[in-house]
């Protein structure tokens, strides 16, 4: 969908929304608020994380009526936010970490996840839970390892951390640069080094001589967001016509095989895209009922797959 704030034109999807805002601590409600993944922000909070633009620029009217557009629930017109939902008041309420701390939450954290595969400890503990009464739901909780200390650690840890992605992503391109750029070639537009792109900026980088995006996700199996999110960048690449080397980076070999071997269509895949990317890509090449490995022996073979672990080692090291 697109929004359209103070004259600016940004296209997103709900897979995006919830990416940017996944993991963020809600700052105090006073009026309005969205609910995204069962946590409600202020308006104007979620809609400046969103888009990158500055929450002084807009109204949270404004913001309000985005929101709503786009189908996420909302505060309504008259709404008074004296009594918020309990969960972004208990996170607001808990005080500040200092840098000690927030380190001593962030190896509590570590540790309890490295004690066991959750997926597989959080299966036994559901199991454990059928038919518990209050004294053994609390016995068993406890004996999987989840505390009050860990959940504050866990809070203090995603307040702390909660733009980790965005630092890795600004980080690994500004790292990438020196890397990979040729003789003669410069970056000929301001790079795109936050999260989402905006009009005047469609690729995270733009040089003389190529355009680039770049996935920074590990994939670790469940990946369907980021095969969704990967297959849009290689679309938005294929459809560019400045005549610039169009070139996909992507964390491990993983993301590169599965564009390269997958059967699922260019449709499903797409499903959760913006309009204007669908419609774009429709234009062009028609039917999206063709398998996407098909669709990039056919349409988008000139686009390079890069593996970033090629080109930065710490990269190539954490995917080990």
């Amino acid at each position: 969908m697109r929004f359209t704030v103070n004259g600016n034109q940004f296209d997103l999807d709900v897979e995006t929304v919830t990416s940017r805002l996944r993991g963020r601590a809600p700052d105090p409600i006073q009026t309005h608020w969205v609910e995204v993944e069962g946590i409600r922000f202020p308006v104007k909070q979620a809609l400046e994380a969103v888009l990158g633009i500055s929450r002084t620029t807009f109204t949270s009217q404004v913001a309000r009526l985005q929101w709503a557009r786009f189908g996420f629930p909302t505060s309504a017109l008259t709404h008074s936010a004296s009594a918020p939902t309990s969960r972004p008041a208990a996170e607001s309420a808990l005080p500040l970490a200092t840098v000690e701390e927030a380190g001593a939450a962030f190896a509590t954290l570590v540790a309890f996840l490295r004690g066991a595969p959750f997926t597989a400890g959080i299966g036994a503990l559901e199991h454990d839970l059928l038919n518990a009464d209050r004294t053994t739901a609390s016995q068993a909780t406890t004996a999987a390892g989840l505390t009050d200390d860990l959940l504050r650690a866990a809070l203090i840890v995603r307040r702390d951390v909660g733009r980790v992605s965005d630092v890795i992503h600004a980080t690994v391109i500004s790292l990438v640069l020196p890397v990979i750029l040729e003789e003669g070639e410069v970056v000929s537009n301001r790079p795109s080094l936050g999260p989402g792109n905006d009009p005047s900026r469609p690729f995270d980088l733009e040089t003389n001589r190529r355009v680039a995006e770049f996935k920074v996700a590990v994939w670790s199996g469940g990946d369907m967001m980021r095969k969704r999110g990967l297959t849009a960048d290689l679309i938005h690449l294929a459809l560019d016509d400045s005549g610039r080397r169009p070139e996909l980076w992507a964390a491990g070999a993983e993301p590169l095989r599965f564009l390269q071997t997958s059967t699922s269509t260019v449709g499903n895949l797409l499903s959760r895209s913006s309009r204007h990317l669908r419609a774009r890509y429709d234009a062009r090449y028609g039917t999206r009922d063709i398998p996407l490995r098909v669709f990039i022996a056919e349409h988008a073979s000139h686009v390079h797959l890069r593996n970033i672990a090629d080109a930065l080692p710490t990269v190539a090291a954490a995917l080990i």
